[in-house]
């Protein structure tokens, strides 16, 4: 006899699933059938699991992005300001080698997310880049080339 799910296995196993399917096909190219079917439920289970795909898709990138970027800035406070540079960069760059299929989705998926109201992830890193630019005394002159620099670096 197959053990019932608890409500959060379920959702991790529809999420697992979605995000195979969303790196393959986009957020556009991808159907709540087919994300159904990879996670080998009904449709019906995923709707009542999930309210629709935008949210599947907010729930498969979210934490990769906004509560990564959250636990480094949280575990940095008590950091010099260049040694507070030094963690986010190092962290970004862990986390990108770590989940470069994801972040790639969300790179190609970032006009999505703008019409959705979503908060720019490359303006939410340049803000706190800026901040700690700030803190270190680059100067305003420089800070355009130095952020490009580094925004190469952690997106590239």
């Amino acid at each position: 006899m197959t053990r019932r799910l608890s409500k959060e296995e379920r959702r991790l196993q529809i999420l697992t699933a979605a995000k195979k399917v969303f790196i393959e096909k986009g957020f556009a190219g991808t159907t709540t059938a087919e994300i159904a079917k990879a996670a080998d439920i009904s449709e019906v289970t995923l709707f009542r699991n999930f309210q629709n795909k935008q949210e599947i898709f907010m729930e498969c990138i979210r934490p990769v992005i906004y509560t990564t970027m959250e636990e480094t800035i949280e575990g940095s406070t008590n950091l010099v300001p260049i040694q507070k540079l030094e963690q986010i960069l190092y962290e970004r760059i862990q986390l990108i080698a770590k989940h470069a299929d994801i972040i790639g989705l969300i790179l190609r998926e970032a006009h999505i997310l703008q019409e959705w109201g979503e908060e720019n992830i490359i303006e939410k890193i340049q803000a706190i880049l800026r901040g700690i630019m700030d803190e270190i005394g680059v100067s305003s002159a420089k800070q355009p080339i130095v952020m490009r620099t580094l925004l190469g670096t952690i997106i590239s």
